[in-house]
Order: structure tokens, then C-alpha cells, then sequence
């Protein structure tokens, strides 16, 4: 879904100041996964700010060609970005919602020059779809404060069906519900059922394959500038639970040990805590703004190393 959520942010424009509203009948009562990026409150927060500045001078170049060329604005075009799926894995597929401002004539215009491009009716609305490297992207404009995307057509038409109420979607009180509220100073938040047929057969996932359930956070730090991260996972029983305990804790203790070769990990794994209550084990993780920038500068450093290599490696003439 990285693709989808990237070809949705490229295809937004912005034409009012209408205010993008979610709302939990618009996803399926049977969601098993759920990720909420709140952009919005991303960009209204000092981490956002800091974000801003940190481009580097090819993204800015990017982003100002970007507008320039389409009258899109990515910091103010859309609020929030919603995936979701009903699979009991994550290759089953999901469908991306994405709330902002969309000038739906143009937009439409712009995906017609796509490949292969398609319009065609589904009850009072139209699916729009295209070929992009092989794989078939479908959308449908359901007013001008949401579009939504899918790869494969049938998702598209399932979820547009919930939001017509052509189908029963999520109520209020749902636990997906409550994270999908906007909320001041979050700016991710993703829950998931079923982990072990989401985490599937990789090993890096062991620890959240004994778990039923996790919710992830992800926010502005109270205090100082920085990121502050909250996993909470939900397991069987109280001996599960001590269980993952441990094997979190050991976890961090590995990656402290490695702080000759990867010292960023270690000083990130210095700031882990973690804690377990009843049957629920929470790992709490608080990036501050010098180490964000000293690992931001890290890796830009090592994309100009090479890129400067590969310069090298075209410019270079042959030896006899």
C-alpha cells in the first residue's frame, strides 16, 4: 500500500477551505487492521516545523516542482490518510481513504493520461482506474474531501458500498473508532487484530506474533521537541504477557550492546521503557529533536556519499 498512498498524496490539489471530516461508519465493521496517519496535526506541531526545515535542498526542489506543475500543496492539501484492510494478512489487501481538499474535474483529467486509463460507471459514482508497472490502480471520488484508492477493484467497490450505506460500517464505540479521532499532537496511530497471520513467517516479528492485539502511537514529545512512540500489545493471558516482557527487555539490552556498530541503535535502545500491566506489555520510545537531526544528517550523508560515487563510477575513463 506504500505505492497507493504515494500515487493518492501526487493526485491531491487544493480548492477551498473545506475540513475533511472521518467518520467511523466510512470503514468496515470487520477491519482487522487500521493505520491513521494524521497529517494535519503532523504539520500544526513543532516536530512538523522541524520536518519542514530539514528538507534538504533536492526535496524542496521536488515539492516546489510539484506545485508548480499541479497547484499541489503536500503540507496542506491533505488532512489525513486512513488505510485498512478485512484480510487476515496484509497482502490480502487494503484500501487507502485519503480527507483533504480534491478538485475532482481536474484531478479526473490528470489520471486520464494515465496508461491504459478507464471511467466507468458504479451506481451514482465513477471508478476511475489505470496501469501502473504491471498492477491495475482503481479510485473513486466520493465528494471533494475524499477520494478513495485501492489496487484491486472489488475493495474499491466494497468500500464505497459501506460508505453510501449500502453497507454497515464501524460505530462510535468500536476500538478501531477511537483511534481514527483526530487528536492534537498524534500524528500516527495503527491497531491491528490477528497478528499472527499479519506478521506471517518473519522473524524479525516473533515478538508481536505472540501477541492478539497491538496499538501503535506515535506523537509530538510533552516538553521538548521530538517524537514520542508507544506500542501497546495486547496478549493472551498474564504468563504470555511476562513473556513478551522479556523478550522486549532483551531486545533492548542487544541493542545497547551495539553501540560500536550501530551507535544510533544503542542510543535510541537507552531510551526504551518498558513496562507490563495485567495482560497489556507497553514499549515507549522518545526520539528527541538532536537525535532525529543527528541521524537525519547521518543519512544524508551517506545518500551524497553515493551519490558522488556513482558520479565517479560514470565519469571514470578506462585504462589500457
Amino acid at each position: 500500500m506504500r505505492k497507493s498512498i504515494g500515487l493518492v498524496i501526487l493526485f491531491t490539489c487544493l480548492v477551498s477551505a473545506a475540513q475533511a471530516q472521518i467518520q467511523a461508519r466510512h470503514f468496515p465493521q470487520d477491519a482487522q487492521w487500521v493505520l491513521h496517519m494524521d497529517l494535519k496535526a503532523l504539520n500544526e506541531s513543532p516536530m512538523g516545523h522541524t520536518l519542514k526545515r530539514s528538507l534538504d535542498d533536492q526535496m524542496r526542489r521536488g515539492v516546489a516542482a510539484l506545485k508548480a506543475a499541479s497547484g499541489i500543496d503536500l503540507t496542506n492539501d491533505v488532512d489525513s490518510v486512513v488505510v485498512c484492510g478485512k484480510g487476515g494478512n496484509a497482502e490480502a489487501g487494503g484500501v487507502m481513504y485519503a480527507y483533504g481538499r480534491f478538485n475532482i474535474p481536474k484531478l479526473t483529467a490528470i489520471a486520464g493520461g494515465a496508461k491504459e486509463f478507464q471511467n466507468k460507471p458504479f451506481g451514482k459514482r465513477n471508478l476511475l482506474s489505470w496501469s501502473d508497472k504491471g498492477k491495475r490502480t482503481n479510485l473513486c471520488f466520493i465528494n471533494p474531501t475524499l477520494v478513495v484508492m485501492s489496487q484491486q477493484e472489488r475493495l474499491l467497490q466494497e468500500a464505497v458500498s459501506v460508505i453510501d450505506g449500502k453497507a454497515k460500517g464501524m460505530e462510535a464505540g468500536q476500538s478501531f473508532a477511537k483511534m481514527l479521532a483526530h487528536r492534537k499532537g498524534r500524528f500516527l496511530a495503527a491497531q491491528a487484530n490477528n497478528l499472527s497471520a499479519l506478521t506471517g513467517t518473519n522473524p524479525q516479528f516473533q515478538l508481536l506474533k505472540q501477541a492478539e492485539a497491538l496499538l501503535l502511537e506515535i506523537g509530538q514529545m510533552n516538553g521538548a521537541n521530538g517524537f514520542d512512540c508507544a506500542l501497546v500489545l495486547k496478549a493472551a493471558n498474564k504468563e504470555m504477557a511476562q513473556q513478551m516482557n522479556q523478550a522486549a527487555m532483551g531486545l533492548q539490552a542487544l541493542f545497547m550492546l551495539q553501540a560500536t556498530q550501530n551507535p544510533d541503535l544503542a542510543e535510541a535502545a537507552q531510551n526504551l521503557k518498558v513496562s507490563m500491566q495485567d495482560n497489556y506489555v507497553t514499549v515507549n520510545l522518545q526520539l528527541p529533536e538532536e537525535m532525529l537531526k543527528k541521524a537525519l544528517q547521518a543519512r544524508l550523508g551517506q545518500s551524497q556519499n553515493r551519490a558522488a560515487a556513482g558520479t565517479e563510477k560514470k565519469t571514470a575513463r578506462p585504462t589500457l
